[in-house]
């Protein structure tokens, strides 16, 4: 037992010896005052049983976090299958970050909100999906996210300038549209584990991240709405959390993690 824990311990028995003495000076005794202690919680705890209470929560002490945290971003929303992953990410208590295209925010607005509503941070990932068309100039891809970024506030009154570039910022990326992308302050955001969840089976996906996440305190996983990531979230989040994990969402006062900065940890 720790010198802090007996130092406690003696007070308390102190304090006790000072009540009764005051008890029984003014004539209050436990005989005279059945009526006042008739029940049996307070029979059951004695003096043995609190010390015992007071050790044990001294004990226990602060609880620690682990520190690490665990990013998981969705691509090509919103879909069918928007409002399930939030479903599931709820029941873990979890964050994550949609990276959504143009047409499908305007087919799928309330899950747009469905996104927002529940705490999870809703970025862009392009108009076109096409890298001929999104790097056809140098501004093109700053134009697509401008669109984005209008859709999103005539569908749910709010901007965002987290983006994701398809199919990550390299290779495809010119030097010049990734200029431009940062001087009008979007933070472009990649991944350093890809669940491949879009080709193969939920139970590859999370062997994948079970792989990848190793020796890691900091992940960014990369997902996609598809019916197989709907499946296979749960178990992946359950992974995760029993590691250690901590889901956040992206912030907009983060740098960004991407390829060209190569800041991943």
């Amino acid at each position: 037992m720790s010198k802090n824990i007996s130092k406690k311990i003696s007070i308390f028995i102190v304090i006790c010896l000072l009540l009764i003495g005051v008890s029984t000076k003014f004539g209050f005794t436990y005989a005279n005052d059945y009526e006042l202690i008739k029940n049996e919680d307070i029979y059951l705890n004695t003096i043995t049983d609190t010390m015992y209470n007071l050790s044990t929560e001294i004990s226990k002490g602060p609880s620690k976090s682990t520190g690490k945290k665990a990013y998981i971003t969705i691509d090509d929303g919103p879909s069918k299958y928007t409002d399930d992953i939030i479903n599931t990410l709820n029941k873990h208590n979890a964050k994550a970050t949609f990276f959504m295209i143009d047409r499908n925010m305007k087919l799928y607005p309330n899950q747009v909100k469905n996104i927002i509503e529940n705490g999870n941070t809703p970025g862009f990932h392009s108009v076109s999906h096409d890298i001929h068309k999104l790097y056809k100039t140098n501004k093109s891809a700053k134009e697509e996210f401008d669109i984005n970024r209008q859709t999103l506030l005539e569908v749910a009154g709010i901007e965002s300038s987290v983006v994701r570039l398809p199919y990550g910022s390299k290779p495809y990326t010119p030097h010049k549209c990734y200029e431009e992308l940062v001087e009008a302050g979007y933070k472009m955001w990649d991944w350093d584990i890809d669940t491949e969840d879009w080709k193969v089976s939920s139970d590859q996906a999370l062997e994948n991240v079970k792989l990848y996440s190793k020796g890691k305190d900091n992940i960014v996983a990369l997902m996609h709405e598809k019916k197989q990531t709907a499946k296979s979230l749960d178990r992946i989040l359950r992974y995760l959390s029993e590691e250690g994990y901590e889901f956040v969402p992206i912030d907009e006062s983060e740098t960004p993690q991407n390829f060209w900065l190569k800041n991943f940890k």
